[in-house]
């Protein structure tokens, strides 16, 4: 005869059991994301990007955003005046570039990470396969701390400061 109390008793047991290796599985799980992170910012691997509370104006018009990396030697300027959206990377330590982020928009997050290996913002991503492109000039680029501004080929300028 099988008693229904030591049926109950070995259930619980077995789902408690179930319970504390999900919670090891998801607990190893996230520690190793975070020394994964860590490990690849602390040795150059990832750039971490960072909301500013800054103020992006084309043409007089309040329309953008912009995220500074951690050592605040760039910024990436996101354009919401157009649709679809677009970013460009402003490099402001050494020589100054300023490179058009093709079909790949900065997130609207407060810190997002950019991996070394497969940048979205490179030299060959000039947004020739978005549907309205508006390429900058870098020969118009002005840049100094807490301060960029450009003109696109389309004449809109932008100006972005922090």
């Amino acid at each position: 005869m099988v008693s229904i109390i030591s049926m109950t008793v070995h259930w619980n047991r077995a789902v408690k059991v179930v319970l504390r290796l999900a919670g090891l599985g998801l607990g190893t799980l996230a520690l190793l994301t975070v020394v994964g992170l860590w490990y690849s910012t602390a040795h150059g691997y990832m750039t971490w990007w960072l909301s500013s509370s800054s103020q992006v104006v084309v043409d007089g018009v309040r329309s953008g955003f912009l995220h500074v990396n951690r050592d605040h030697s760039a910024v990436i300027i996101t354009r919401t005046d157009l649709r679809p959206s677009q970013s460009y990377l402003v490099g402001l330590s050494g020589k100054k570039s300023l490179t058009h982020c093709g079909n790949w928009q900065a997130p609207r997050l407060s810190a997002f990470p950019i991996g070394d290996v497969n940048p979205p913002c490179s030299f060959f991503s000039d947004g020739s396969d978005l549907p309205v492109v508006d390429n900058a000039e870098l020969s118009t680029l002005t840049a100094r701390p807490g301060f960029v501004e450009f003109q696109t080929e389309h004449g809109k300028r932008v100006t972005a400061s922090w």
